[in-house]
This record gives structure tokens, C-alpha cells and sequence, in this order.
């Protein structure tokens, strides 16, 4: 244990830090650097106080005195700092909990050298610390998703016309769908936009594949291949998409491979021969195929299914959601999936042990139910639990 915090956070020193080496050349590590201009785009000027005092920091601009101030005066040091998203809500949160409790009664110290001067560690290790970066880490997700959204000044040339494109990047990738065949998942799935588009750009600019990833010795070769073997999407393999993935956002340390392996009912198998006819046969008899809100019974209709929720659980779609609009039965939807994957009850959210469990506590509680609107009507529950969930794809036309 004492080697993994040595190792987790023996700085690099600034330079307001580089007089502490010198004075007390023992110590065994300090406060992290990392790329400022990076998180200053991220963060912005925010005035924020200290977690264990009055003293304030403007992250943007001073983030280095800050990390020597709490190292300095409180013996206190934050894992990975530069992967919060949102420092100046991580930091408030603990000082509001340092405020009921003594820091020494949440943090454990640990002495790493000679003078028996004791540390505090704010890290992952701490379940209460993974769950806050987790919930940051998605909020700020879901941020930056609806700002791309609705952001219509987007300018941008095609990647494979001459098209200067201006409007929502979500749109820009419906151009890049309809005209040029290039599929890169659900846009209500997609995140970070931008950056994403800045990667498939270099791989083609480097003549690479997006799916095989081989390099190929021109241009023109490069699109015959990849229009030929139906190679234009990104490999679901490469784990450096995941970022760009809201799915990916879910659950803490869950990718979306791990949800899918999860719940066999929207699990998509992969077999070695992943372009061959057999497999997208497969895969476009799956696509009509919509599963119930609350069980595995599943139908091409959805009106048929609706007629299925009504009478065995109770459940009648259309009568329940006649006063919402169509983003509000998105979201219904979407709470509901997340809620049953977490063998949780959508209306008490009571946690069963399985999805047979939790199948006969909605049937003898009745609960096959839509709680309060606030409980569901949230942002977060915009994107779809599963990406390919056929049930969005025909809420409207239920009768």
C-alpha cells in the first residue's frame, strides 16, 4: 500500500514548489503538475476556497498554488486531479463534509517518512470519493452533449466532399451518414463531438482504416476498401472511442461491452467474421425486434407490445403518457430500462437480487408503475440505456 501512494502521487515539481525540494529534500511526494491550458479551457476563472480554510484559489489561474497550499498547510493530496472534471464541485463538496467531520475521520493518513509527519490522500480508494468523481465526470458529460446539441454555429468542411458545413454537429454527423455512408453509432449516444471528427480525420489523412486500422498506400485505395468490406466505422474494439460514448458514462468502471454481457436481451454477438452477410442478416431481423418496458417478452409491433405491457403488468402506455410530450416518453423510457438493468424497481427503486426477483416484486406490489415526473424527467435519462432499443424507435407510433 505505502508503494502504490509513493508511486500515485510522487510529483513532477513546479516551480512555486521547487524551493520546498530544496529546503526538505525527504519529502517523499507533493502536489501534481499537468497541463494548465488544457484545464483552464475546462474549469474557466473560478474562485474557489480551500477545503480546510478561507484561503481562495482561482483554479484557472493558480491550480499549482493551490495543490502546494493543501499539500503544504494541510498535508492533503488529490489523486489524478487532472482527470475532475468539475474541481471547483469536487473541492466544495469536501469542504462541506470536512465541516461535520474532521478530516481525520474520513481520510486515512498514512506516514511516509522519517519525520512521521502524517498525510491525507483524497483518491479513488475512498468508495465515497469514486462515486463523487464518477457523478462529475457525467454531469459534465451530459453538459457538453447538450451544449452540442444546440450549438448552431458549428462550421466544418466534409471529410470526404467539399461541403463547408454550418450548423449542430449532430447534424454534421447525419451528413456524414446519409451522403457518405460513415457510421459511428446513435448521435444521441455520441459526445465530444468534435474531438471525435479531429481522429476519423487524421486516421483517413494517414491513409489508415477506421474499422481494420491497416494503412493503405493511397487515398483512393483507402475509400474503395473500406466501401467494399463496409469498413466506414470506427472499430468497437478500440477502447480509445469509449470516450465518445455516453453509455460509457453510466456506471463507474463499466464500459459498454460490460452492460451488454450484462443483459443478454440487447447483448450482440461478435463472431470472428465480423462483415460477413450472415451476421448483418442477423442483425437487421434484430432491429425490429422491441422488448417489453418490464419482462423479456418481445415483438415486432408495438402496438402489439403495448397491448402486452396493458395486460400483464397493468401498464397502459398510451393512457399514462397522453400529457407528455415526446422527450418526456423518451426519458420514461430510458429510466425505466436503466432501472430494470439495476434490478431496481422503477417506481420504489427497491433493489432485487435478479431480473426474476425484481419481475415478481413489480407483479405482487403492482408497481409496474411511472413515478414522479421529477424522478425521471432529467437530463441525464436523454440518452438511451441501450444503444439499439427499438422501443424509441417507435414510441411515436404507438396507437
Amino acid at each position: 500500500m505505502l508503494f502504490k501512494l509513493h508511486n500515485l502521487v510522487r510529483p513532477r515539481r513546479n516551480k512555486m514548489a521547487a524551493k520546498d525540494v530544496t529546503e526538505n529534500s525527504d519529502k517523499m511526494f507533493g502536489p501534481l503538475t499537468f497541463d494548465e491550458t488544457k484545464y483552464n479551457q475546462l474549469v474557466g476563472n473560478t474562485e474557489t476556497k480551500c477545503l480546510l480554510c478561507e484561503d481562495i484559489f482561482n483554479l484557472g489561474l493558480s491550480l499549482p498554488l493551490f495543490l502546494s497550499h493543501i499539500f503544504d498547510v494541510h498535508n492533503v493530496v488529490i489523486e489524478g486531479v487532472q482527470n475532475i472534471e468539475n474541481l471547483h464541485e469536487y473541492i466544495l463538496y469536501w469542504r462541506n463534509k470536512f465541516k461535520c467531520s474532521p478530516l481525520e475521520q474520513i481520510i486515512p493518513s498514512v506516514n511516509v517518512d522519517s519525520t512521521g509527519q502524517r498525510y491525507f490522500l483524497l483518491s479513488t480508494l475512498l468508495k465515497e470519493d469514486k462515486e463523487l468523481r464518477h457523478k462529475l465526470k457525467l454531469d459534465y458529460a451530459l453538459k457538453v452533449q447538450e451544449f452540442e446539441r444546440n450549438d448552431k454555429s458549428y462550421i466544418r468542411q466534409c471529410l470526404f466532399c467539399r461541403l463547408m458545413f454550418e450548423g449542430t454537429r449532430p447534424d454534421y454527423l447525419e451528413h456524414l451518414s446519409a451522403q457518405h455512408n460513415l457510421q459511428l453509432g446513435n448521435p444521441q449516444n455520441l459526445v465530444y463531438i468534435e474531438e471525435l471528427v479531429d481522429i476519423i480525420d487524421k486516421k483517413i489523412g494517414d491513409l489508415q482504416c477506421l474499422y481494420c486500422e491497416k494503412t493503405f498506400p493511397d487515398r483512393n485505395i483507402l475509400k474503395e476498401h473500406m466501401r467494399k468490406k463496409l469498413h466506414k466505422r470506427i472499430n468497437p474494439q478500440n477502447t480509445a472511442y469509449d470516450k465518445y460514448y455516453i453509455v460509457n458514462y453510466l456506471e463507474a468502471d463499466k464500459t459498454w461491452q460490460a452492460i451488454q454481457q450484462e443483459d443478454d436481451r440487447y447483448a450482440i454477438s461478435r463472431g470472428a467474421e465480423a462483415n460477413s452477410d450472415e451476421e448483418y442478416s442477423d442483425w437487421n431481423e434484430e432491429q425490429d425486434q422491441i422488448t417489453c418496458l418490464f419482462c423479456q417478452t418481445r415483438d415486432t409491433n408495438i402496438n402489439m407490445l403495448c397491448l402486452h405491457m396493458e395486460g400483464d403488468h397493468e401498464f397502459d402506455f398510451v393512457q399514462l403518457t397522453q400529457d407528455m410530450d415526446f422527450y418526456q416518453k423518451i426519458k420514461l423510457v430510458n429510466y425505466i430500462r436503466r432501472q430494470t438493468h439495476r434490478n431496481k424497481c422503477a417506481f420504489c427503486d427497491l433493489t432485487c437480487d435478479n431480473l426474476d426477483h425484481l419481475e415478481n416484486h413489480l407483479a405482487k406490489a403492482k408497481h409496474c408503475r411511472i413515478p414522479e415526473r421529477k424522478v425521471f424527467d432529467q437530463p441525464e435519462f436523454y440518452f438511451p440505456t441501450y444503444e439499439n432499443d427499438a422501443f424509441l424507435y417507435y414510441i411515436d407510433d404507438v396507437d
